[in-house]
């Protein structure tokens, strides 16, 4: 029978897990009761529901954001029983015959498979040792017809639900991204049209070989099967330049060594071998029978580039990092290239080809964005680290000197001007017997206030010439639209007026007054515009938002004091007196950190020196 776990039913209502277990708690729908379907039975302590329910449920109810879970449920819902190298065999089956499934014998699987697999490369053993149903059988006829195609079913089953029964977790999308662009510098490097991607078992190679068009070679069964499903040529022979893409993620330290060993073994001259696998084995420091392992397959001199990825490239454990080995065969390299991606902000894939590029030609005639010559020689004694953290390319000293001494003096122009202080004069008053306060609620009951919605701003219609500015910053940034486009775009959006107070509720409650008006305001921020009769200013209601509001409260329960409308105005001035300090000393400190950055940049690139006599200020020194 074909069923469906809840995991099932949110990928075929395309929502979030969570999302069906409220569907289940909440059986009204729009005011009528329409109750989850009832599981019909449990496997390993998960329910399963029936398919036609489910998917009658989703169609009565109009629940989730799938309009087309009709067509995607037989490919989702899968018989129990059934094994993912079955599907994935009987899908490359159907690639090689193009006939269906549904009611064949094993008999006739398996003369199909003999009559297009002669030499039994393929599948002709796996069909014979096929446990052939029904129920199998018609889900992968139903698979292939809910999909765009066999490279679509695959995909399909890949993320569902009998690759989670595996309970294995594959590298993310920006491992296969890092792991392409290494690979198509070395296609490229051995010149594209002639190479072929040796791959070992892993389908991220596969991924990489689709995306440069590359023919594979593999002596793996499963892997070969699925790269005939996905369109990708796959080469009986070997072809006189290739590529190995080997991961060794998963394997204890010992076993990572060997099988790294064997391909370093195994290169012939001019091969080039790329080594994925954990940062602990091939980058980071190791000690005793493990270093000295590791030593000696370097000591070959077939590598010529290693780089540490960042964290997170690999789903089994986001927190470890992985590291790259570029090897050549015969290359003898007595210097290798290292970098770490990790200690790199914004990582451009691009640079890394060609930094991979450089590595691969063995040569010093260019610039290197990431990464740094090391000789092998260091690495190999003691315990030395592969990849040292941190490590980064020799930066070239830039032409123009006088820019490090201008950003110096840009800040100290900041700096050096003398803050204003800040007094305010008061004096002791009477008091109040009772401190009366009023909710935002209140005062918009009274009219005394109006609160107004911001829009979704989509911050690609920004322009650098505009002149309507989008607040807050804290929310989209610095962002003005032509003003053109904000009224055709967005013609009903309510622009501020002097004094509003724009704010926000959450992660904690944040306002600004907009002293000059004219401005959007994005979504979800909201606008406060006072009227007239209102006791408090457009500062005092920020400075009460900012510092008085308690995160996770909804603003028509914020509270304001109640003033005389003298002592407000006074209020309202003193604070924005103090809010203009503080926005001075704020850009002060800015500046200061500026100057230290430009201090350490100058120094460190031989631009500067603090060995200067000391000069009166706006007054040139005299030259010595």
């Amino acid at each position: 029978m074909n069923t469906l776990t809840l995991q099932d039913v949110a990928d075929l209502a395309k929502v979030q897990r969570p999302v069906v277990s409220m569907w289940r708690k909440r059986p009204m729908v729009r005011g009528v009761s329409m109750p989850f379907p009832d599981p019909v039975n449990t496997v390993d302590g998960a329910a399963r529901f029936s398919r036609h329910e489910v998917v009658d449920w989703l169609a009565r109810t109009g629940r989730g954001n799938n309009t087309e879970h009709n067509y995607d449920a037989p490919a989702i819902a899968v018989p129990d029983g059934v094994a993912l190298a079955d599907v994935v065999t009987l899908l490359c089956w159907h690639v090689l015959t193009g006939r269906e499934l549904t009611g064949l014998s094993k008999s006739a699987l398996i003369t199909s498979a003999e009559q297009f697999d002669p030499d039994d490369t393929l599948l002709v053993a796996e069909i014979r040792a096929l446990a052939v149903s029904d129920e199998l059988l018609g889900y992968v006829d139903d698979l292939l017809e809910a999909s765009l195609g066999p490279a679509d079913a695959l995909q399909r089953v890949d993320s569902g639900r009998l690759k989670r029964d595996q309970q294995l977790r594959e590298f993310t999308d920006e491992a296969v991204m890092l792991l392409r662009c290494v690979i198509e510098a070395a296609a490229i490097h051995l010149e594209h049209d002639e190479v072929v991607l040796r791959t070992d078992g892993s389908s991220m190679a596969l991924d990489v070989a689709e995306a440069l068009e590359l023919d594979v070679v593999a002596k793996d069964r499963q892997m070969r099967r699925r790269a005939v499903i996905r369109g990708i040529h796959v080469r009986e022979g070997m072809s006189r330049k290739q590529v190995s893409a080997v991961s060794v993620v998963g394997l204890d330290n010992s076993d990572a060594l060997d099988q790294a060993d064997e391909v370093m073994l195994g290169l012939q001259p001019g091969d080039i071998a790329i080594v994925i696998g954990s940062a602990a084995v091939l980058s980071d420091e190791l000690a005793g029978p493990l270093q000295n392992r590791r030593a000696e397959i370097l000591r070959v001199g077939n590598l010529v580039a290693a780089l540490r990825a960042p964290r997170g490239f690999w789903r089994e454990a986001h927190r470890q990092s992985l590291a790259v080995w570029v090897c050549v065969g015969g290359a003898q390299a007595q210097q290798i290239w290292v970098a770490d991606l990790a200690a790199v902000e914004h990582l451009e894939l691009t640079d890394v080809a060609a930094d991979v590029a450089g590595a691969l030609a063995q040569t010093d005639n260019r610039a290197f964005r990431y990464a740094r010559r090391i000789p092998l020689s260091g690495v190999l004694a003691g315990a030395a680290a592969v990849v040292p953290q941190g490590v980064r390319a020799v930066q070239l000293r830039e032409r123009d000197e006088s820019q490090h001494l201008d950003r110096v003096h840009r800040t100290t122009m900041v700096t050096m001007t003398p803050l204003p202080v800040l007094d305010v004069l008061v004096a002791q008053a009477p008091g109040r017997i009772q401190l009366a306060h009023r909710s935002l609620a209140e005062l918009r009951a009274g009219k005394r206030l109006e609160v107004k919605r911001g829009r979704r701003i989509d911050i690609r219609h920004g322009s650098p010439e505009g002149t309507v500015r989008v607040v807050p910053e804290e929310l989209v940034g610095v962002l003005v639209l032509d003003p053109f486009d904000a009224v055709a775009k967005y013609p009903r959006a309510v622009r501020t007026e002097p004094g509003d107070v724009i704010f926000l509720e959450k992660p904690r409650p944040r306002a600004w007054v907009d002293q000059v008006g004219g401005a959007m305001v994005a979504s979800p921020a909201r606008i406060i515009r006072l009227r007239d009769p209102a006791e408090v200013g457009p500062m005092v209601l920020a400075t009460v938002i900012n510092q008085m509001a308690a995160p996770g409260s909804e603003w028509p329960t914020w509270s304001v004091p109640v003033l005389r409308r003298d002592e407000a105005a006074r209020l309202e001035a003193a604070l924005l007196e103090a809010e203009n300090y503080e926005q001075e000393a704020c850009r002060r400190v800015e500046a200061a950190r500026e100057l230290k950055t430009a201090l350490i940049n100058g120094v460190a690139a031989g631009a500067l020196t603090l060995d200067a006599q000391p000069t009166t200020p706006g007054v040139a020194a005299v030259s010595r």
